[in-house]
């Protein structure tokens, strides 16, 4: 019992060893014979991807890339490389032919660029196509100013006299006429400024305005607002009559008006009844005029009138 099991154990080690033996026989030899055959010379068809780079905003093209079929002869090994590496070419739009409304690769003077990114020689390399074309159209540019979609509130007693201003305060975008006719501004994204007291500054976003390209690629803007401590004051105005009769006096009741307004601390003591103008228009079929503010100084704001209308009499 003991020689027949040896016997079987002897059988089956051999068989074991026979199966791996002939498994390393075969792939050595398929690797042999691939590494033969690959090194022999053939003309065979590549399909390459071209892709077009570094383009202007203002010009929109219906592709950016396009494929290409070549012959290429070389070794089985270069013509794998070439497919699994090589076949994706980039070309500035400088290095084509511009047309009217199109731009043309000639592979008449293209190859050899074509061939060097192949790492192959222009004789190896045949190129059945004449050119390739792409086509566009071009934007019109127009420049739109930033406005602020802001909202602020302002602690008590602090306000700011001043708008909000950006760097850079414009921004070129691209597009057809249709869409461009239609916007005068890019708005910054929403945001809220609660209880403020102090100088505003930052950087904010600008909203992504349908259709159209931003060419300067701004996607952010730096703003300010100067903030000051206000006070609250008021003037007495005397009253203008606005009436284009000639030879007819007017007498008004009251003839000044007190005009209520907010400034900044500093400029308190510039502020002059001068500076402002009350107006009152006069309409013959009503019985009163109502005032209006013609002017203000650009240093006050919240400006109001504690009357809006007066009473008048015409002398004869």
């Amino acid at each position: 019992m003991k020689i027949n099991k040896t016997i079987t154990s002897l059988k089956s080690n051999l068989k074991k060893r026979n199966y791996k033996a002939f498994f390393f026989i075969l792939g050595f030899t398929i690797t042999i014979w691939s590494f033969v055959k690959l090194s022999n010379t053939y003309t065979s068809d590549v399909e390459l991807t071209l892709h077009l780079k570094d383009i202007p905003s203002q010009l929109i093209f219906q592709k950016k890339t396009e494929t290409l079929q070549v012959q290429v002869s070389q070794t089985g090994f270069k013509i794998l490389l070439i497919n699994w590496f090589y076949s994706s070419i980039d070309f500035n739009l400088n290095e084509l032919d511009s047309l009217s409304n199109q731009y043309a690769i000639d592979f008449s003077s293209q190859k050899s660029k074509i061939s060097k990114a192949l790492k192959v020689s222009p004789t190896d390399l045949e190129i059945s196509q004449d050119s390739l074309k792409f086509e566009f159209y071009k934007l019109t540019s127009k420049k739109l100013r930033v406005q602020p979609d802001f909202q602020v509130t302002f602690a008590k007693g602090y306000d700011s006299i001043g708008t909000f201003s950006f760097e850079p305060n414009s921004v070129e975008v691209y597009g057809k006429d249709l869409v461009l006719d239609s916007v005068d501004f890019i708005s910054t994204v929403k945001k809220q400024f609660k209880n403020v007291s102090d100088t505003l500054k930052g950087k904010v976003a600008l909203k992504i305005l349908s259709g159209l390209d931003n060419a300067d690629q701004t996607k952010a803007v730096n703003f300010s607002l100067p903030v000051v401590k206000f006070t609250e004051g008021n003037v007495e105005i005397p009253i203008t009559v606005n009436h284009g009769l000639e030879n007819k006096e007017f007498i008004i009741f009251p003839k000044t008006v007190r005009a209520n307004f907010k400034t900044s601390l500093a400029n308190y003591n510039k502020i002059d009844p001068s500076d402002f103008e009350v107006v009152a228009e006069y309409e013959p079929d009503k019985d009163f005029m109502y005032l209006q503010l013609g002017k203000k100084p650009k240093w006050v704001k919240n400006v109001s009138l504690e009357n809006t209308k007066i009473n008048y009499l015409i002398k004869q």
